[in-house]
């Protein structure tokens, strides 16, 4: 077998080449790296509405009274303009009401992402969902959005075999991020009538989808697809309905004292690496003055529970002042048939067009509550 070098001279080149890729996130430290909203325009619109944020973190200006954020249940389960209309009514001027939303659970890029926008805009209320995971890995984007020279604060805590994998997605990330430096990204088309990707792949599930573009939604989605079961089954023929229900608002529970026995929590261990960025993201809204609230947003196999099921009490896990609100799923679909629950999903765990809508509308005043609420008290 013919050796892997020729030479002395050109295995020690190697492993020079080798060794200043691996110290990469060293050397360039921040002064090395690309403007941050680089890392939002080199992320596609299949893996969330990071071109939007981009626009929404960089370039817009003022305050945000509401953000929606994370994974896809809090994406696609609230109507944001809805929201931003009956906000902008109550409060006499035009509110801003925003969603910032990706594909798959991701406690460190929840965290990531907030951090960008609260180094830009001031926001009063942060609504994010009930998340857990049992897999206590990175997400999958933190190649992208974690970089060593400006992010290494924040693995602060973590144990070493953590702080590795983040260390090695930021050499993942470095070519990148060099490339970034001489071409800079070309920011996305957010013109509301030009189809994203999200709005081509609910047209190829179903031709009268009539998806939400992304920009016009203010980050949010949706779309009138019906429901499967799994990724491989038929799905069922989308049927616009509104659910025909006595269910009023005050339905809604904040978690008080005396509405603790609708809440049932897990006990449940939450891992390591998802806690450690859960603090780091609750204590980034504590410092700028947000008000940070906890929703639970049921899915498909929780329809019949009379309590709601929280995967921790967030409070104590975030050890941060948090409002927990919810519907007991019995109560939310009190009066419907298995059939019937099914036209308000698009899958297991994510509302369609009618889920969305009426969840939407039964959840806003009380979160228009929370808000009026907290400013009064946080003028």
């Amino acid at each position: 077998m013919r050796p892997a070098f020729s030479t002395t001279r050109s295995a020690a080149a190697f492993a020079l080449l080798l060794l200043g890729l691996i110290l990469s996130p060293l050397i360039a430290g921040k002064g090395l790296l690309p403007p941050r909203r680089e890392i939002y325009s080199s992320i596609w619109w299949a893996n969330g509405d990071f071109p939007y944020m981009e626009q929404q973190i960089f370039v817009e200006k003022g305050d945000i009274d509401i953000l929606f954020v994370g994974a896809s249940h809090i994406w696609g389960a609230f109507d944001t303009p809805y929201i931003q209309k009956q906000l902008s009514k109550q409060l006499g001027r035009q509110a801003i009401v925003r969603t910032f939303g990706w594909g798959g659970a991701g406690e460190d890029e929840l965290y990531l992402v907030t951090q960008d926008l609260l180094a830009h805009r001031k926001v009063s209320m942060l609504v994010f969902d009930d998340v857990y995971n049992e897999l206590d890995t990175p997400y999958p984007l933190v190649t992208h959005s974690f970089r060593f020279g400006e992010n290494a604060d924040a693995l602060a805590g973590l144990p070493l075999s953590f702080k590795t994998y983040y260390y090695f997605a930021s050499i993942v990330g470095m070519p990148r991020n060099l490339l970034s430096l001489i071409r800079r990204n070309i920011p996305a088309d957010l013109n509301p009538y030009k189809k994203t990707y999200w709005e081509n792949f609910a047209i190829a599930l179903n031709p009268k989808a009539n998806p939400l573009n992304p920009v016009a939604g203010l980050g949010s989605m949706t779309a009138c697809v019906g429901f499967r079961s799994t990724p491989l089954a038929d799905r069922d023929p989308f049927v616009a309905c509104t659910p025909q229900t006595e269910l009023q608002p005050s339905d809604v529970c904040v978690y008080s004292s005396n509405t603790s026995a609708v809440f049932n929590f897990s006990s449940n261990t939450f891992p390591t690496m998802q806690l450690h960025f859960l603090r780091k993201f609750a204590g980034l809204a504590q410092k700028d003055g947000c008000k940070l609230v906890q929703v639970h947003i049921p899915v498909f196999a929780e329809r019949h529970l009379p309590v709601i099921p929280e995967s921790a009490f967030w409070p104590d896990l975030l050890q941060a002042d948090v409002s927990m609100l919810g519907i007991p799923p019995a109560v939310l679909f009190r009066g419907l048939t298995d059939g019937d629950i099914r036209k308000l999903y698009e899958d297991p765990v994510h509302f369609n067009k009618n889920g969305h809508d009426y969840f939407s509308a039964l959840m806003t005043p009380v979160l228009l509550q929370m808000y009026d609420t907290h400013i009064k008290t946080n003028p």
